[in-house]
């Protein structure tokens, strides 16, 4: 690329940058809501777990993310990247550091939280060396995981109060946090592996978790770890519950779920872990009177705590199910099947065994549906035309309904950085299960090899799309 291309491109991502700030305060004005900061131990109220941005906000937000890291890239040297790269484990591990020693938690209760605590009094309280802690808290602080108020005192942030362990994220921080520090270090293993018929394994049994752990149980499923450990599958359900949330609002929000829902019995979530999804629906849709969550048995140690927590309990129940089995519901009513975020823990051929449960399930009530809400993963092509963020936001903030915009100039058709959380995913269940998000050619095979055919896709404002698949 010339030199004048590549200040074109700079100027192109400014240009979108500005759009997106744009949009974000003007939908922050509407909304009567300060701008947020990260000079602060207050949360502000986008911050709260079930919000959701309006349509332009959240579009601006997509493009905003992906401008400014994409300038970032440009900026920065290479070898600084590489570099900060190469210890990036080490803020991974000083995050579930804090959450394991409750410096969140400290910091809130302590007489001036926006003043915070001396590195001294946070050691002392926690009872560890205050020189190595000082280390750690100002990576963090670099990071924007809490703030140095003056020198030696810190204090929480917006991004530091989700680690209190009120919070569901805690448990991310802290059990996934750990668990997938290991199973990283055994990713080059996994794929690169000495030997070629491991490298090319497609099973379960054949992974860097199994490397990382010693053992030859798949993950998931009614013969794994999960269910060969005591607890594992509690814990595991609520790091998942922070999860959730982060697509949950807008899986919620952008279906017509209400109208779904008319005339059939209730909501059945076939995988629904602790039950994040149909208590999400059930606070929405007041007239939807029925959710199921079904999910293997050790999973309703956490699930039916957590719908009570909701006062829920009646309204959405627990059922044990085994995914590979007949579909216990079958023949005893109408109802609106949702597979969320199972089929991808399971390769192409597994998948379509499950689905062909479901399948069984609507041939015998045919006013039953199901939809399949999963990332369906886009290319990273980028492309120095397209539609100027300025105007496509615009556009959007007429519309009170969601659509995505169009990529601007020299913003990737995935929206870059903005969809990191996807790609991070997709090679984790590579990881952990030699499976993937899928590309939507992916997904509808799987959908056909279990007799049954995508009718329409439906996008929403988080990394989650709502697939309606019928009969053929």
């Amino acid at each position: 690329m010339s030199a004048a291309q590549q200040l074109s491109q700079l100027k192109s991502l400014q240009e979108t940058l500005n759009a997106a700030i744009d949009t974000f305060k003007a939908e922050l004005e509407k909304q009567e809501l300060p701008e947020p900061s990260l000079t602060t131990s207050k949360p502000h109220p986008i911050d709260e777990i079930s919000y959701i941005p309006t349509p332009a906000m959240y579009e601006a937000r997509r493009a905003g993310v992906a401008a400014s890291t994409l300038i970032k890239y440009l900026l920065e040297s290479p070898y600084d990247a590489l570099s900060a790269n190469t210890w990036m484990t080490l803020e991974c591990s000083s995050i579930r550091l804090a959450a394991d020693l409750g410096i969140a938690d400290i910091l809130t209760s302590c007489p001036n939280p926006e003043v915070g605590l001396s590195v001294e009094e946070i050691a002392k309280k926690t009872d560890v060396d205050a020189i190595k802690l000082e280390r750690v808290l100002r990576l963090l602080v670099s990071q924007c995981w809490f703030r140095e108020t003056q020198p030696g005192y810190f204090a929480n942030n917006r991004r530091s109060l989700l680690i209190q362990k009120s919070q569901p994220a805690w448990h991310l921080v802290t059990f996934m946090n750990e668990m997938f520090h290991r199973i990283s270090s055994a990713l080059p293993e996994h794929i690169n592996n000495p030997s070629k018929e491991f490298r090319f394994a497609t099973d379960p049994h054949h992974t860097a978790w199994n490397i990382a752990y010693s053992t030859e149980l798949p993950y998931f499923g009614a013969n794994s770890w999960l269910t060969k450990n005591l607890g594992e599958a509690e814990r595991f359900g609520l790091a998942m519950g922070a999860v959730g949330p982060t697509s949950d609002p807008g899986v919620a929000a952008d279906f017509p779920w209400a109208e779904i829902a008319e005339g059939r019995d209730a909501i059945v979530d076939v995988g629904g872990g602790q039950g994040t999804l149909c208590c999400s629906l059930a606070a929405r849709y007041p007239s939807i009177k029925q959710f199921i969550v079904q999910d293997l048995p050790e999973t309703r140690a956490a699930a039916e705590p957590f719908i009570a927590s909701k006062g829920l309990t009646g309204r959405v129940i627990f059922e044990a199910q085994d995914f590979f089995k007949p579909q216990r519901r079958k023949g005893t009513g109408n109802y609106v099947f949702v597979m969320q975020r199972v089929l991808h823990d399971w390769p192409t051929s597994e998948g379509a065994k499950m689905l062909s449960q479901i399948r069984d399930a609507l041939k015998e009530s045919p006013k039953s549906v199901l939809l399949i809400v999963d990332t369906i993963i886009q290319p990273g092509v980028m492309s120095s035309s397209g539609p100027a963020a300025k105007d496509s936001l615009k556009s959007q903030d007429k519309s009170q309904a969601y659509k995505p915009i169009q990529p601007p100039p020299f913003i990737p058709v995935d929206f870059g950085d903005a969809s990191r959380i996807s790609h991070q995913i997709n090679v984790a269940l590579t990881a952990m299960c030699n499976t993937f998000e899928r590309t939507l050619p992916q997904l509808q095979e799987m959908v056909e090899l279990a007799g049954l055919k995508i009718k329409e896709v439906h996008a929403t404002r988080g990394w989650a799309s709502i697939t309606e698949v019928v009969l053929p």
